[in-house]
């Protein structure tokens, strides 16, 4: 019965993928956006976007029906198609993925706080922010220790609070819009200087520039996935991921393109972040600032605790398959990987630390995490794409579906088609400076695999190719950072 109660209904899970979603990358939006592209790209970056997500999205609920078993989502997908490096690969990258947009979450609430004590918290990155950021962070350790009924409760109030605010902001823009503003220099190709406009190139280059910041915001879609193992019924996971993707889209979208209704994009390129609370003040005075402060705090509070619980959950799931150290899979009364948890916040603490040498502390966090995210989207897509080969393959357990074999088919394909035009966007550089995270995980991997089977081989032959790629592709990711 006490285990009944700790499953998480569709509300909860809901709330769960909109708290990771819409934390920071709302916030900033308006200004990210307008400084790659104008009006039209802006729409068109938009359109593909959400057919991009939709496909990785409808992907995931297809896995979730057919897979039921597979209660950590990413992880376990990665195992049963590729083995356990590549599910290593996916856990250990996913885990420092999101442990970067923590930090990215630290760094803007820390910087949002400024407000109240201008330069206290300058940058969001100092010495005060840093220990700021820390204690906050050990705070909500200590409530994941006392267990998930807490942590579901807490993201639901976040989340009303935050789609308040949010709406707020998106009705005043619809208030405030004009439409000659808006239709002024719409495929931001001239050069205006009375407006601040420059010239961002052709509508190709500008959807380019986008996905990265779309990506960004669109991460944790899969957030109801990783938590399938609370959810009280596969369907609430399907339903909560669709939800979750439906409202993100349209929040987004609206907050980008109403903004241009406002101010051009090049004046918008050039405000102060957040760029949303800079539209408050402009349209409502100092309390519209105060209205977007307050949601900044509320919401990235929120997907900063929901973030923390889903870290906890990869490395357990890995640990508890023996890929990962079995220090890792310790529970404690409450079911809860506190271990797991510790080591977590002992990774954030290390990347909020390193944010004081960066001078844009928040946009190399989110490059960041859009970069890591592309490889274990990619390889649940795959897997995805191997099982409905067959029919045999695709649903063993005949587990009711909403899908054939052959949609799931060309679904799939067109995910990996999708991911992969994020890593092209995302380009080389990342790309192999993520490679060099990646590369650092490799002797956990070892160490785990002496610790559960220490008379037999660490990688198989593929696997052992599989590695030297990632070292090699590493190299040439320090090599290009230093140079």
């Amino acid at each position: 019965m006490k285990q009944d109660k700790e499953k998480i209904g569709v509300v909860g899970l809901t709330a769960f993928v909109l708290s990771a979603m819409v934390g920071g990358g709302f916030y900033d939006l308006p200004q990210n956006m307008a400084s790659v592209a104008g009006v039209v790209g802006q729409i068109l970056g938009w359109i593909l976007t959400g057919f991009i997500i939709w496909f990785i999205v409808r992907s995931f609920m297809t896995l979730s029906e057919v897979r039921p078993e597979y209660t950590t989502g990413l992880y376990h997908y990665a195992e049963a198609g590729f083995g356990k490096f590549t599910a290593f690969f996916v856990s250990w990258g996913y885990w420092i993925c999101e442990s970067f947009a923590v930090s990215a979450y630290s760094v803007l609430l820390m910087s949002t706080l400024d407000a109240f004590w201008p330069g206290t918290f300058s940058g969001g990155n100092n010495l005060n922010s840093i220990i700021g950021g820390s204690v906050i962070l050990w705070v909500m350790i200590f409530l994941l220790m006392r267990g998930i009924r807490v942590t579901s409760h807490v993201d639901v109030f976040g989340t009303i609070c935050m789609l308040a605010i949010t709406t707020t902001f998106i009705l005043t823009m619809v208030v405030a819009f004009n439409w000659d503003t808006f239709t002024t220099n719409i495929f931001a190709n001239q050069n205006m200087p009375a407006i601040q406009d420059k010239a961002l190139g052709n509508l190709a280059s500008q959807m380019k520039n986008t996905t990265m910041i779309t990506l960004w915001v669109f991460a944790g879609i899969e957030g109801a996935v990783m938590l399938s193992g609370k959810a009280k019924r596969t369907k609430d996971v399907q339903r909560a991921t669709k939800y979750g993707f439906l409202i993100c889209l349209c929040i987004y979208a609206l907050a980008s393109l109403l903004p241009l209704g406002v101010r051009s994009y090049g004046q918008l390129a050039g405000l102060s972040s957040p760029s949303t609370a800079a539209l408050m003040e402009i349209v409502l005075g100092p309390i519209g600032r105060l209205i977007i402060t307050a949601g900044i705090i509320i919401a990235v509070s929120s997907s900063w605790l929901t973030w923390v619980l889903v870290l906890s959950e990869m490395p357990r799931a890995a640990a508890q398959d023996g890929t990962f150290p079995k220090i890792f899979a310790k529970v404690n009364k409450g079911n809860v990987a506190y271990v797991s948890l510790f080591f977590s916040a002992l990774v954030i603490e290390i990347i909020l630390f390193s944010t004081s040498f960066a001078e844009r502390a928040f946009n190399n966090a989110v490059t960041i995490v859009a970069t890591m995210t592309v490889p274990p989207y990619l390889i649940s897509m795959l897997y995805l794409a191997k099982i409905s080969r067959k029919d045999e393959t695709f649903n063993p357990n005949n587990n009711p579906t909403t899908i054939t074999r052959k949609k799931a088919r060309v679904i799939s394909t067109l995910a990996v088609i999708g991911a992969l035009f994020i890593g092209y966007a995302a380009g080389i550089k990342y790309l192999t400076i993520a490679f060099a995270i990646y590369a650092v995980g490799i002797p956990v991997f070892m160490y785990a695999r002496k610790q559960y089977q220490p008379d037999q081989p660490i990688f198989t032959k593929n696997e052992k190719i599989f590695a030297v790629i990632i070292v090699l592709l590493a190299v040439v990711g320090l090599f290009l950072l230093f140079t």
